[in-house]
């Protein structure tokens, strides 16, 4: 990275770089010594739980807790693999990323960047924080029974048991729980950082478009400045003109980033939003069916399960929202002009601008769900009634 706005986008980076998904070429021997172990990593772990399914006395709450991280680990593996697929995608709107930094003009349109930068950073810390915290908590709460041996020892040994079923071709179950443990935490900890390293570097382009409409809202509203309107008419009508373009440019580049977004990820959204309703449904019932005192640490592994995927879908819907509020901001920002003031060729230009602003720009789901506040209560509100579903069904 070698642009101004660099800081902003280091952390993205950096957690790629650690999954060996940073786009470099040639690829280095490191890179592809990353991406087999990580693909063995996710892949294997599914397999151990497809063994666990094939070869367990099954009921309802077996195949459900199976059938939780299987999802799960189904999400880390399409998010991995997606990567590779979408670099070429990726990669151009990095590209873009570095060329809006470089043709913004003044300190307050790089105030504006700057701002939708730091929400970007922040997003990206505090969803990496959430997580490097979580797993290693979880690991604890999955040791209480060893570390209670330890300080009130009984005469038998307390039971253990493991959040994941899972059956390994080699290794003695009874005998190695720690391994086991720290394979599962390993695995969920690769997953979720390669979920947080993509899904935050989807939303920091977000908001960079989000920043790009804004930049366009804030040019149309200074186009009709005061001591714009004191100058020669001829003078004011060349700067009218000079403003105009600027704004349009910046506002057409803002478009065709958002459609960029959309067209290339639309189906990768549809299967996230797919996998992720079906994920945390799962998690919800396994939680409620599995909630009791005996049973606390493996009910509140589970609900920091789902508050990771409330965390997820949260943020992606109020950046959707964001997204359509800021396209839809320059239509405003023409009304609230002195447009009148405007030659006849420049309000016929406006005008055309505030139609095309009308047209909301989304992140869209094979044209089947936007991200927004909307699209939020219907993802809680399908996921609650599927929940409902299972309960009928379970009992």
């Amino acid at each position: 990275m070698d642009f101004v706005g660099e800081q902003y986008y280091k952390f993205n980076r950096f957690f790629l770089l650690c999954l060996g998904l940073w786009p470099d070429h040639p690829y280095s021997s490191l890179k592809k010594i990353q991406v087999i172990f990580f693909e063995t990593l996710l892949i294997s772990f599914l397999l151990f739980q497809f063994n666990a399914f094939f070869l367990t006395k099954r009921n309802m709450d077996i195949i459900i807790k199976i059938s939780m991280y299987v999802v799960i680990d189904i999400i880390f593996i399409i998010k991995y693999n997606a990567y590779f697929l979408l670099i070429h995608y990726i990669h151009y709107i990095y590209d873009r990323v570095k060329y809006d930094w470089k043709i913004l003009k003044t300190q307050a349109e790089l105030k504006i960047i700057r701002g939708y930068g730091n929400n970007a950073k922040l997003c990206t810390i505090s969803f990496a924080l959430i997580i490097t915290i979580s797993v290693p908590i979880m690991y604890i709460l999955i040791c209480v029974p060893c570390i209670l041996d330890i300080i009130v020892p009984m005469n038998e040994s307390r039971p253990r048991s493991l959040p994941v079923l899972l059956k390994y071709f080699f290794i003695d179950e009874k005998v190695n729980f720690h391994i086991r443990a720290v394979h599962i935490m390993i695995v969920l900890y690769v997953g979720c950082m390669t979920m947080v390293a993509i899904a935050t570097l989807l939303i920091a382009y977000s908001l960079h478009t989000c920043a790009m409409f804004k930049i366009a809202s804030y040019r149309m509203d200074h186009i009709f400045e005061e001591n714009i309107q004191r100058m020669p008419k001829h003078l004011k009508q060349y700067v009218f003109y000079e403003k105009l373009i600027y704004a349009v440019y910046i506002h057409r580049r803002a478009l065709d980033l958002a459609t960029t977004l959309t067209n290339s990820f639309s189906t990768l959204y549809f299967i996230l939003v797919g996998c992720g309703v079906c994920s945390i449904t799962l998690t919800i019932f396994n939680f409620f069916s599995t909630l009791s005192w005996d049973n606390i640490s493996n009910s509140t592994i589970l609900l920091g399960i789902i508050g990771v995927h409330l965390y997820y879908i949260i943020v992606g819907n109020v950046v959707g929202q964001e997204l359509i509020d800021t396209s839809t901001g320059i239509n405003k920002s023409i009304c609230h002009t002195q447009w009148y003031a405007a030659p006849l060729w420049m309000q016929k230009s406006m005008l055309f601008v505030m139609q095309r602003s009308d047209k909301r720009s989304t992140l869209t789901a094979l044209y089947l769900f936007d991200a927004s506040l909307e699209g939020l209560a219907t993802l809680l509100s399908m996921t609650m009634s599927y929940v409902m579903l299972l309960q009928s069904v379970g009992s």
